[in-house]
C-alpha cells in the first residue's frame, strides 16, 4: 500500500502479519489477498481472529475522563459498536446508535468519507461538526483507526475515536482522572491479563506484561504487602486495599492504590490500581484525587452536558457499591441506577437541586449492576468554580442498606409487639379478674376461718356467764371474761381490717401508741389458747406453749395489727406441729429495738418453700389456707419500721424473727370515762341510726357518759325534733331508708350549721383511707365504736364548748 493508504494500527496489533493486516494492490481497488480454491476460484477471506478481536482493545482505551468515545464502522459509516458515553458526543446512547449512519450526524459526507477511508489526506486527525438529534451542533476531534479495509465496504471496519472539541460551557474543564490499571494475576502473583491503561502506564510495550510477576514492579520494602494478596487469599473475603509504590519504564516511581478479589473457581485474582502519585509542583488536583479514592463513601462526579449530567469520575467505593466500574459508567447518567421500587419523587428531587445549582439529601432504593437492589443516603451538591458557576457535581452515596433492613426490622417486631401487647392484655385482663374472683374467694373463706376462732372465745365466754349462778358469781372470773370478749370483739374488728391490706395507699403514716409487750403476749395467749391447747388435743397432738420475756421495753405501734401478727404466726406453729411440740415467743432486747422470735419444734420447710413462703396466695395447706397470712404479717411489720426474717430446715422447725424499733415509754392507758354531774358539762345529743340494737348500744354508752341523748330511728322524724331543740351534737348512721346520713347532715347545717354533726359507719376506716370526706360532716367514727375513742371525741366537744 502506497503512503495515502498506509494503516495506522496500535502496537498492541504489531504482531499481525503484513500479508493479513496490508491490503495488496490491484488497479485502483484495494483487496486483501485471496485464496485459490480447486477451481482455480477466488473467495473472500475469514477475518484475521487477531483483527476481529481488536475492538476489545479499542473499548478498552476508552478513557472517561477525557470524555472520548469510541466507535466501530464499516465501510458505509454504519455504527456496528459504540463504547459507554456516547450522549456526551454523538447525542444517543450506545444501543440507540447502533445500525444508524455517520451521515447521519455529518453534512459533510465526501469530506468524511474520504477522510476515514485515507483516500485525501494520511492526517488522522480531524474536526467535523455533529449535528445531534435535538438540532444542535457540536464540534468534535475524530482520529481514524482503520483495522481492515475491503473491496466490500460491509466488511470494512474503522474505529473512530471521538472527543469533543470544546465544552459546551466556557469555563469547564475536565475533572481529574484516576485510570484505572485493571488486570488478572494466577496465585503466584503473574500477570494472565491486563488492559491496555497498564502498558501506557509502565511505558513498555504489552508484550512484556503477560507472564511478568506484580511483584517485580513494586520496590522491594513495598513487596511484603502485594505478597500477601497472592499468599493468603482467605483474608480477602471482600476485597483488600493497599498502596504499594511501583517503577515504571523510565524509572519515576508512582504510588498505586491496589485492590483484590479472589475468585476460588477459577484460583486467580482480579486486581484493580490506581495511579494515587501526587505532582511536586501543584498537587492540589491529585489530593482530591486521592482523597476521594479513600474515602468509604461512593463518589460519582457529573458533569453538565447540555441539559443532562453525565459521569465524568467515580471513585472505587462507587465501584464497588454499584458494580459499575468507570469505564462502563462514564458518559452515562445515573439513571442506570434507577429501578422498579426507586422513588421517582426522591430522583426528581435530586435532578432539581442540579438544575438548581443546590445541595440536597434524601434516602434512596437504588439498584446495583447485577440487579441487586440496595439502600443509600444520597447527597448531591454543585462544585463551583472562580465565577461562581457549577459545572460539576458531586454525587456522594452512603450504603444505608444495613440501617434501613435494621429499622424495618425493627418496625416489624414493633408491629408483633404491638399485636402481642394487645393479646396479652386482652388475656391479662381475663386472668386478673380470674384471680380478682379466686382472690375473694380465698380471702372470705381466710376471713371466715379468722372470724370462727374469734367467735370461739365470744360464744364460749358468753354462755359461761350466761349460766353463771346468780347468788355465786366469781366477780374475778366475771370481770375476765367480760374482758376476753372485748378483746375478742376488738380483734373482729381489726380482721376486717385486713380486706384493706391490698389496697391501702399508707400516704400518711398512721398514728402509734406504746405497746407494753407483757399484756399483748399475755391477751394474744389467752386468745389462741383454744388452738394451741383445746383444739391440738383434739386431734391427738399436744403442744406447749412458753413465753420468755426479758425486756421492760415497749415498742411503738398499732395493738390491733401487733396482736394479728402474733396470733397468725402462733397458729401457723401450733399447724406445723404433727403430733407433740413446743412453740416459744421470746423478746429481749437488741440495742434501740426489741427482738421478737417465735420458735417451733415441728416439720419445717424447705428452702424452695421458704423463698415462696411470703408470697400473696402461697399456702402449703391446701384448701384450708389462703396464702395471705404471711404476706399481711410482713406488710405489718414493714410498716412499723420491722425487719422480718425466716430460719427453717426441714424435720426441725421454724423460727421466725422480727426486730421492731422500742421506746422506753409506758403503755397507754385508756381514758376515762369522764364522769359530769354538772348538767352545764353534759351535751344533748341527737343520735338517730335504723338499727335498734346498735341505736340502744350506743344510747347506753353516751348515758353513762352523762350525756342527754334523744334516740330516733326515723331520719325524718330526727330533723323535725332538731328543728324545735337545742342539741350540742348529732350523731348519725349513713346508710338509712329514706334519707342518707349525707342528707340528713346537709338538713341540719342548713338549720343551724354550728352543731356539729358525727357520722357513725361502717364504711369509717374506708372514708378515712380514701381522703373522701363527706360533705357537712365533721367527724367520721368506724363501727363498732370504740368507747374510749368516743369519749376523747366528746371530750374535745365539751372543752370547745366551754372555751368559748
Amino acid at each position: 500500500m502506497d503512503g495515502k493508504n498506509k494503516l495506522s494500527l496500535p502496537s498492541s496489533l504489531n504482531s499481525i502479519s503484513q500479508e493479513t493486516s496490508r491490503p495488496a494492490r490491484r488497479g485502483n481497488r484495494l483487496r486483501h489477498p485471496i485464496s485459490e480454491n480447486g477451481n482455480g476460484r477466488y473467495r473472500t477471506p475469514e477475518f484475521p481472529p487477531k483483527v476481529q478481536s481488536g475492538w476489545d482493545l479499542f473499548s478498552s482505551l476508552a478513557i472517561p475522563g477525557e470524555n472520548a468515545v469510541y466507535s466501530l464502522h464499516d465501510g458505509h459509516g454504519k455504527f456496528i459498536e459504540v463504547t459507554q458515553g456516547s450522549e456526551a458526543v454523538w447525542g444517543l446512547a450506545a444501543n440507540s446508535l447502533k445500525g444508524q449512519q455517520l451521515q447521519n450526524f455529518i453534512d459533510d459526507k465526501v469530506t468524511l468519507f474520504q477522510w476515514m477511508l485515507g483516500l485525501d489526506s494520511p492526517d488522522d486527525f480531524r474536526r467535523f461538526s455533529i449535528k445531534k438529534s435535538n438540532g444542535a451542533t457540536f464540534e468534535v476531534n475524530l482520529k481514524r483507526i482503520p483495522t481492515f479495509i475491503s473491496n466490500e465496504p460491509e466488511q470494512t471496519r474503522i474505529v473512530l475515536k471521538a472527543v469533543p472539541a470544546v465544552f459546551e460551557k466556557d469555563g469547564a474543564t475536565p475533572f481529574p482522572v484516576s485510570y484505572t490499571l485493571s488486570s488478572i494475576h494466577d496465585r503466584s502473583g503473574k500477570f494472565v491479563s491486563a488492559n491496555a491503561c497498564w502498558t501506557k502506564f509502565l511505558g513498555f510495550n504489552f508484550e512484556k506484561l503477560p507472564g511478568r510477576n506484580f511483584a517485580e514492579l513494586v520496590l522491594e520494602e513495598d513487596r511484603p504487602r502485594i505478597e500477601n494478596f497472592f499468599t493468603y487469599p482467605d483474608h480477602l473475603s471482600k476485597n483488600g486495599h493497599c498502596i504499594i509504590r511501583v517503577k515504571t519504564e523510565d524509572g519515576a516511581v508512582h504510588s498505586l492504590l491496589v485492590s483484590a478479589k479472589f475468585d476460588a473457581k477459577s484460583e486467580l485474582f482480579a486486581v484493580n490500581a490506581r495511579n494515587m502519585t501526587l505532582d511536586r509542583v501543584n498537587p492540589a488536583l491529585d489530593l482530591l484525587k486521592v482523597s476521594v479514592e479513600l474515602i468509604k463513601e461512593g463518589v460519582a462526579v457529573l458533569m453538565k452536558v447540555g441539559n443532562s449530567y453525565r459521569v465524568c469520575y467515580v471513585n472505587k467505593t462507587f465501584e464497588e457499591l454499584t458494580g459499575y466500574s468507570q469505564s462502563g459508567i462514564s458518559g452515562c447518567s445515573l439513571s442506570c441506577l434507577n429501578g422498579a421500587k426507586t422513588n421517582a419523587k426522591a430522583v426528581m428531587e435530586l435532578e432539581q437541586a442540579m438544575i438548581d445549582e443546590d445541595s440536597h439529601t434524601t434516602e434512596i432504593q437504588l439498584y446495583r449492576k447485577n440487579g441487586e437492589s440496595f439502600w443509600s443516603k444520597a447527597f448531591i451538591c454543585p462544585l463551583r468554580d472562580q465565577e461562581g458557576d457549577a459545572h460539576y457535581f458531586a454525587a456522594i452515596f452512603e450504603d444505608a442498606t444495613e440501617v434501613k433492613e435494621v429499622h424495618a426490622e425493627l418496625e416489624h417486631r414493633n408491629l408483633e409487639l404491638k399485636e402481642a401487647l394487645g393479646e396479652l392484655k386482652v388475656t391479662q385482663k381475663a386472668i386478673i379478674q380470674q384471680e380478682n374472683l379466686r382472690a375473694l374467694g380465698q380471702m372470705a373463706s381466710g376471713i371466715a376461718h379468722d372470724f370462727n376462732n374469734l367467735l370461739a372465745p365470744i360464744l364460749g365466754f358468753s354462755e359461761l356467764l350466761l349460766n353463771m349462778p346468780a347468788g355465786n358469781r366469781d366477780e374475778k372470773k366475771l370481770e375476765s371474761f367480760l374482758k376476753k370478749i372485748q378483746i375478742a370483739a376488738q380483734d373482729g374488728a381489726a380482721v376486717v381490717g385486713r380486706l384493706r391490706e391490698f389496697y391501702r395507699s399508707q400516704s400518711e403514716p398512721e398514728a402509734l401508741a406504746p405497746i407494753n409487750l407483757q399484756d399483748l403476749v399475755s391477751h394474744v395467749k389467752e386468745i389462741t389458747r383454744h388452738r394451741w391447747k383445746n383444739q391440738a388435743e383434739a386431734r391427738g397432738a399436744r403442744v406447749e406453749f412458753e413465753t420468755e420475756i426479758e425486756t421492760e421495753r415497749c415498742i411503738m405501734g398499732n395493738e390491733a395489727e401487733l396482736r394479728q401478727v402474733f396470733t397468725n404466726l402462733i397458729i401457723n406453729a401450733v399447724d406445723a406441729i404433727p403430733e407433740t411440740g413446743k412453740v416459744i415467743l421470746r423478746i429481749r432486747d437488741a440495742k434501740d429495738r426489741v427482738c421478737i422470735e417465735i420458735q417451733d419444734t415441728g416439720v419445717g420447710m424447705t428452702e424452695e418453700i421458704r423463698a415462696k413462703c411470703m408470697n400473696p396466695f402461697y399456702t402449703t395447706k391446701g384448701k384450708l389456707g389462703t396464702g395471705l397470712g404471711l404476706s399481711i404479717v410482713f406488710g405489718i411489720v414493714q410498716r412499723h419500721g420491722g425487719t422480718f426474717d425466716i430460719h427453717s430446715s426441714l424435720g426441725r422447725g421454724t423460727t421466725i424473727t422480727m426486730e421492731i424499733p422500742s421506746t422506753e415509754g409506758e403503755s397507754k392507758e385508756s381514758e376515762d370515762i369522764i364522769e359530769c354531774d354538772d348538767a352545764d358539762s353534759s351535751l344533748r345529743i341527737l343520735l338517730v341510726d335504723d338499727e335498734e340494737v346498735l341505736l340502744e348500744v350506743i344510747s347506753e354508752l353516751l348515758g353513762n357518759g352523762g350525756h342527754t341523748v334523744d334516740n330516733y330511728s326515723n331520719p325524718q322524724d330526727a330533723l323535725a325534733a332538731f328543728s324545735q331543740l337545742d342539741y350540742d351534737l348529732v350523731i348519725t348512721d349513713r346508710a338509712m331508708p329514706g334519707m342518707s346520713g349525707d342528707q340528713l347532715a346537709a338538713a341540719t347545717k342548713a338549720l343551724k350549721p354550728e352543731v356539729p354533726v358525727y357520722m357513725v359507719t361502717g364504711f369509717g376506716d374506708l372514708i378515712k383511707e380514701t381522703g373522701e370526706m363527706p360533705e357537712n360532716v365533721d367527724e367520721v367514727i368506724g363501727k363498732p365504736v370504740p368507747l374510749d375513742l368516743l369519749n376523747r371525741k366528746l371530750s374535745e366537744l365539751r372543752r370547745k364548748r366551754a372555751s368559748k
